[in-house]
């Protein structure tokens, strides 16, 4: 992020003239050009306290679970947790401490192989996605991420994606029939 100044400006035929205001700053960011109203310092601080509270929230979670090793609603909220910080590794290390509340769970499963699929692995994903869909088929979210993994893999595997978003679409997942077309329309280019 990047600290920035403005100030408005009396103009004629757009020259400017003179100031009409005093500066006022901003925070701009160089690869998107973003614009945040407040100081770089405010707003380092404001992350700073989101990254604290994150951290908080990560503990509790993490101190729950020692309790109660089985519970799979924690844990799944603990790898989304890591996984929207995009902190992988600490998801996959939650579920490797935790097995019992994975294998309680096909949406634990699913998540797992969501936070394997941000991670690139599409192996191991698909592994996790597939336990899951095998203990309840018309899971449409470990479909939808299913046909995702073999559309990203290497080469794609067009019927299995567009098998998969089909499933997903028959449980009524959202984007599913996006998904779908976007299977299709790639197999008949390719």
């Amino acid at each position: 992020m990047q600290a920035r100044t403005v100030r408005q400006w009396f103009t004629l035929f757009f020259i400017p003239v003179f100031p009409i205001s005093g500066k006022s700053r901003f925070t701009q960011c160089p690869n998107c050009n973003a614009q945040f109203r407040i100081a770089p310092e405010v707003l380092r601080s404001r992350v700073s306290a989101g990254e604290q509270a994150q951290n908080q929230e990560a503990i509790a979670l993490y101190n729950s679970l020692r309790a109660s090793p089985a519970n799979s609603v924690t844990l799944n909220q603990l790898m989304m947790m890591y996984a929207s910080m995009k902190e992988f590794d600490q998801a996959i290390s939650a579920a490797a401490q935790f097995p019992q509340a994975v294998h309680n769970s096909e949406q634990c499963m699913t998540t797992l192989g969501r936070v394997y699929l941000g991670k690139n692995d599409y192996a191991t994903a698909l592994q996790w996605l597939n336990a899951a869909i095998e203990r309840n088929p018309y899971l449409g979210e470990a479909q939808y991420y299913k046909a995702v993994v073999h559309l990203l893999a290497s080469p794609p595997e067009y019927p299995a994606a567009i098998t998969a978003a089909r499933a997903a679409r028959a449980a009524g997942y959202p984007n599913a029939e996006a998904l779908l077309h976007e299977a299709e329309s790639k197999a008949r280019a390719g």
